[in-house]
């Protein structure tokens, strides 16, 4: 444990509560009848933002354009469903990140119009087509652990995602605070349910509180203590984590999908707040300052 111990807690530059931001968005596309988009329409989606609005190809994996970025490290790619795509901002002063967001959706919701996709802004997408796309190794991996059946749920489904920067001292209080409000998130995040039954459809056999986790610590320790009953993924299968020499820890870390959790950027501890639903763009001030207001309490 003494490892997570010293990721979390060596070499951090000491920020405030919220003196940077991170945002992670992920939204549907859908066509003129309302239905998902093809695989190939997001795929031109990709490639004309990449071709007319200065992106530049990230990934490819089976001739599949799988992830696109720009020059400020704001990068686009696929989110398990065909029609599910996530822009994950740099981390940066939140005016400064909202803006730069609002900006690059509109040119993404520019491009999808001229192949045919439009934003569907809903949490779960309301369709029985299989939708699940595995662009890369590590999706395979998942959906040899999972099954498909388990994965699918979470294909057709959206979040919004914050990142907020936290000092090593007022950590453990910033997530408690937010545990103390988790009804909130959940009055308006209804996909909850789809990863409960995720969890409990998977062939992986998880611990149940590898999805949502504790809601209160009393120390980092504890908070690492609680981390390390789970396992790790190790290739297609699980591994308890005293039986693991190197760890990957940022690769562990997300793969343990708790409401709210510890991630490091570089030199920055950060709190993932995750159970926000994808609604209308006018929604993201709305939910940062119910998170603010929690943290600021």
């Amino acid at each position: 444990m003494e490892q997570l111990l010293n990721y979390f807690s060596l070499g951090l530059q000491d920020k405030g509560v919220g003196e940077t931001i991170g945002m992670e968005i992920e939204t549907s596309f859908v066509n003129e009848r309302g239905e998902p988009i093809t695989l190939a329409q997001s795929q031109q989606l990709l490639i004309l933002l990449c071709n007319e609005y200065g992106w530049f190809a990230g990934k490819m994996k089976n001739n599949l354009l799988t992830s696109i970025f720009n020059r400020n490290g704001n990068r686009i790619l696929y989110e398990l469903g065909r029609q599910n795509i996530e822009l994950s901002s740099a981390s940066g002063d939140p005016v400064d990140v909202f803006l730069d967001t609002k900006e690059i959706l509109g040119q993404v919701y520019n491009a999808a119009a001229r192949v045919g996709a439009f934003p569907s802004f809903q949490p779960i997408l309301d369709t029985e087509e299989e939708l699940l796309v595995i662009p890369d190794e590590r999706d395979a991996i998942w959906l040899e652990l999972d099954g498909r059946q388990a994965l699918e749920l979470l294909a057709r489904t959206s979040s919004v995602q914050f990142t907020v920067s936290v000092s090593l001292a007022n950590a453990i209080q910033c997530l408690n605070k937010l545990g103390r409000n988790l009804d909130r998130f959940l009055a308006d995040y209804p996909q909850d349910e789809y990863w409960k039954k995720y969890i409990k459809t998977s062939k992986a056999n998880y611990n149940l509180l590898r999805y949502g986790g504790p809601l209160h610590f009393d120390s980092l320790e504890h908070y690492c203590a609680e981390l390390v009953k789970n396992k790790v993924v190790v290739g297609p299968k699980l591994v308890p984590y005293q039986d693991i020499t190197n760890l990957d820890i940022p690769l562990y870390l997300r793969s343990i999908w708790w409401y709210f959790r510890l991630r490091r950027y570089d030199d920055t501890l950060c709190i993932e707040v995750r159970p926000l639903g994808r609604w209308s763009d006018d929604k993201f001030a709305e939910q940062m300052r119910m998170v603010f207001g929690i943290l600021d309490s």
